[in-house]
């Protein structure tokens, strides 16, 4: 009796397991998406409709703030409007004014559709693996682009993050205001806000509170951010890691080339309140108001463009602009003292992976054929350094038969804005968090063909692998770019470069460690070593901000 029991159980079993092997065959996998595909989203701001593009779903110009206009010029930014029927997010948003105009209009949508410009640009745009569904988990990557905080956009096909979300990632790269109408200050709006000058950085955290409410929609987990920035991008993360406004909205960041500690150096206005009050003043005297209510209505009321041509950024920095942006340490949005929190220990206890290139001033000193420098290139070491850092500087760094006056200055520049402020800051940082170090030497062809080295933003296709940028070269760029870009990836997924995706040197990454600091440097080949020129380093850093503090 129990055998028959036991046979028809087994009978039972296999026409189940018959069954099941049939459905399978029946039904097979979902089909692959074809490029052009829809893909829809609903978000909590309402439903989105977005596009299937290489095996990524992409949604470009999602909304993340309300327009920053009229009555709302010189603001923090408010909370977007939401919408009930399905919103395309087939093109980017507008890119936000800036001048040069015609500068990034040919490097800008992954489709080449140029989006414009409009002072309504607080957009943002949005890659997820294909298929990525509400509850998956992923790990996000929110990206800030550079610009000296004057031009560039989110929407750039260099920043195109759908290399990044093949490997499972979800990928936000936002807009944030520039020039002027990002971050010129006055009493006024301080009087009216409790902040001023950093409407663009206000940007960020707008944006970011958009993720937190709205990234996992597309497959993204609010709780494993990850925000990462280059140039004047890396210099809003740190100060992000500073902020007290961004608490609780990312675990883990990436610094490519710069800190916030820079402003230290910056001729104009150093990020005092103080003397932005002073340039505000100045600025607004052109059209002939004042410091006051009515005199901010009247430079609400002007045409943006006007603003932002009066407030450019020089891209040549022995010849800096007065009214060029830059953010202010107001005590609400930054700490008075940037440098001080790190050394207390205070700000965002968060893993972080930074680095610099090689040749980061090569770009923003002009070379000299006819051999006649101005006066200028030396004056402008003084300018960032004092009348006795530039003496020591000059000792420690002569001009001479081997080395001219625009190395010595292309020099200078990459010490003090973008490389000695950065192991400062892992110095303090990593006191409380690991860091991962890197320094990036690989010279391009166009590095190569011009003269730059290893220049400020070559690394960028390297980390986002555009191959448009990488296709052209006679080197193995695209085995770099495998190498730089799983580490990268690695690190917002797990918060160790070293851990989960193999790249293909699989040269150990070490922690960074102030008393014996070794980076990773990414060149011909790719090696850990102690970290390139660190005595010249602090040697600068002593210079700007002193020894290093010690442990409090």
């Amino acid at each position: 009796m129990r055998r028959r029991k036991r046979k028809r159980h087994r009978d039972v079993l296999l026409i189940a397991l018959l069954v099941a092997i049939a459905t399978i065959a029946l039904c097979p996998s979902p089909a692959k998406a074809a490029d052009g595909d829809r893909v829809n989203v609903d978000t909590p701001l309402g439903p989105v409709v977005g596009q299937a593009r290489n095996g990524v779903s992409v949604f470009l110009g999602l909304p993340f703030a309300g327009p920053p206009v009229g009555e709302y010029r010189f603001a923090p930014p408010r909370d977007p409007q939401g919408w009930k029927e399905p919103r395309e997010a087939f093109r980017p948003g507008p890119m936000c004014v800036q001048a040069p105009m015609e500068l990034f209009q040919a490097s800008v949508a992954p489709d080449n559709a140029f989006p414009g410009y409009s002072e309504d640009c607080l957009y943002l745009n949005v890659w997820a693996p294909e298929g990525a569904k509400a509850g998956d988990g992923l790990p996000v990557y929110v990206f800030i682009h550079g610009g000296g905080y004057s031009v560039g956009s989110g929407s750039e096909k260099g920043y195109d993050g759908s290399a990044l979300a093949r490997e499972g990632l979800v990928v936000v790269n936002v807009n944030y205001r520039l020039g002027a109408l990002g971050f010129l200050a006055s009493k006024e709006t301080m009087a009216q806000y409790g902040t001023t000058g950093n409407w663009g950085l206000l940007d960020q955290v707008k944006a970011l509170e958009w993720v937190r409410d709205n990234v996992t929609a597309f497959g993204g987990d609010p709780a494993k951010v990850t925000i990462g920035g280059e140039s004047a991008g890396s210099f809003s993360v740190s100060g992000l890691i500073l902020s007290p406004l961004a608490g609780g909205l990312f675990r883990q960041a990436i610094m490519q080339s710069g800190t916030i500690l820079a402003l230290d150096v910056c001729l104009y206005p150093k990020g005092e309140p103080d003397l932005a009050y002073a340039i505000h003043a100045l600025f607004a005297s052109l059209f002939k108001a004042k410091d006051d209510a009515a005199g901010l209505a009247k430079l609400r009321a002007l045409d943006p463009a006007l603003l932002i041509h009066l407030s450019p950024f020089s891209v040549d920095f022995t010849t800096p602009s007065l009214f060029g942006p830059s953010p202010i340490k107001d005590g609400h949005v930054l700490p008075p003292d940037p440098m001080g929190t790190l050394a207390k220990g205070e700000g965002k206890k968060v893993k972080v992976l930074m680095g610099f290139n090689g040749n980061e001033g090569s770009m923003f000193v002009p070379a000299r054929d006819d051999g006649d420098v101005p006066p200028r290139y030396a004056d402008s070491v003084g300018a960032m350094l004092g009348l006795e850092g530039a003496k020591a500087f000059w000792d420690r760094f002569p001009v001479d038969k081997d080395h001219g006056m625009v190395e010595r200055v292309r020099q200078a520049v990459s010490y003090a804005f973008m490389s000695s402020n950065m192991k400062r800051f892992a110095d303090l940082h990593a006191r409380k968090a690991d860091v991962y170090f890197y320094r990036f030497d690989y010279v391009t062809g166009l590095g190569e063909a011009a003269g730059l080295g290893a220049y400020h933003t070559s690394e960028l296709p390297f980390v986002f692998g555009n191959k448009e940028a990488l296709d052209n070269s006679s080197h193995d760029e695209r085995a770099l770019s495998d190498d730089i870009r799983l580490r990268w990836v690695n690190f917002i997924k797990n918060g160790d470069p070293n851990v989960g995706l193999d790249p293909p040197t699989r040269v150990a990454w070490p922690r960074y460690d102030p008393k014996k600091p070794e980076a990773m440097v990414f060149g011909k080949t790719v090696s850990a070593k102690p970290l390139p020129d660190a005595d010249n380093l602090e040697f600068v850093a002593d210079i700007i901000y002193g020894p290093l503090p010690q442990t409090p």
